[in-house]
């Protein structure tokens, strides 16, 4: 889906675009330094508005979320100080806009190798999932920041909005029935998962290698804008599916990145219950997926309903697969 051609007041309207450059540059003149005269890139999307300026300090990314994303600044912030070392370090964060000020995190690391070295993907799993359990004390905290709750036991209140949605019900056609029919099986696969009782976490929902960048020989992980808390193991959904699809993964290199996310978590909880809990665990994860694509500037909300539709009912129509992925353009 081509969004280069998007929009944003933001950028657009002059008194805007001049409050974010008063923003940044105050920001700047906090830590002593000053914007350079080199023009900045811009890169507007409907969920987000980037920009990279010149400075004394080095090249800054500035980040807007769209509404329902805001948690994004007031939660890189509090990653950086919970989980110090595992994210890159914000130079900034407004939490009641949503904008974060970043300094250049370096190269991500799909630019830095293979996209299908499946060892690099393995560390990189691990890693994230060590993120995880540091973070399971955190889940009241993180629900503080306005963190989507999307943990098994909201999971049907999330499913009700979704097919209540005119536009959704009219794109799933057929299959709004047979999800209707198979409802008691949703509930029911909500319930066991629950049941497992493995703490809930924070999902990445779009956890791949260019969201990942490596600073000072550690893993950073950002880009935190679809995040919700949610079964850990939901967060193998992107990446297995993109394993699959985009790699031609074969179903053993699949189980070598399950086993390498689930590796952290044998520390606290037995191997087989938790390679149990992936299939429903990835498959009920598409409802995540649904709400990432939910988010969006009040601009553009019309031009992309029905692609935002299309893309949801694809996604809801993968609850009723026995091996879930995105397949919506993710990753």
């Amino acid at each position: 889906m081509d969004f280069t051609d998007v929009r944003l007041r933001l950028w657009e309207d002059p008194a805007l675009r001049e409050e974010l450059l008063s923003w940044v540059r105050d920001r700047l003149a906090e830590r002593g330094a000053r914007l350079l005269a080199d023009p900045p890139r811009v890169r507007m999307r409907p969920w987000s508005a980037t920009a990279r300026f010149t400075s004394t300090l080095g090249p800054v990314w500035f980040k807007a979320n769209a509404p329902g994303g805001e948690f994004e600044a007031a939660l890189h912030g509090a990653l950086h100080a919970w989980v110090p070392g595992r994210v890159v370090p914000p130079l900034a964060v407004d939490v009641t806009r949503g904008w974060t000020l970043m300094p250049e995190a370096g190269t991500m690391l799909r630019e830095q190798t293979a996209v299908d070295d499946f060892t690099v993907w393995e560390a990189m799993l691990g890693a994230y999932a060590e993120l995880q359990r540091a973070l399971v004390p955190r889940v009241r905290d993180l629900l503080a920041l306005d963190v989507p709750d999307m943990r098994p036991t909201a999971l049907g209140r999330h499913l009700d909005n979704l097919l209540a949605d005119a536009d959704v019900a009219q794109a799933l056609g057929e299959g709004l029935d047979l999800l209707l029919r198979n409802r008691s099986v949703f509930d029911a696969d909500c319930k066991a998962l629950d049941d497992t009782g493995i703490p809930a976490s924070l999902d990445h929902v779009d956890l791949h290698l260019g969201n990942v960048f490596v600073l000072e020989g550690r893993y950073r992980f950002a880009d935190w804008g679809d995040s919700v808390v949610a079964h850990p193991m939901a967060s193998l959904m992107v990446p297995l599916a993109i394993a699959r699809d985009q790699l031609n993964a074969d179903a053993r290199t699949r189980r070598r990145l399950r086993d390498a996310f689930l590796e952290p978590w044998t520390a606290v909880w037995p191997a087989a219950e938790l390679r149990a809990a992936v299939p429903r665990a990835t498959r009920l994860a598409a409802l995540s997926r649904c709400l990432a694509w939910s988010r969006s500037f009040p601009e553009v909300r019309a031009p992309l309903a029905q692609a935002r539709a299309a893309q949801t009912a694809h996604l809801l129509r993968g609850l009723l697969e026995d091996e879930p992925g995105p397949r919506d353009g993710g990753g």
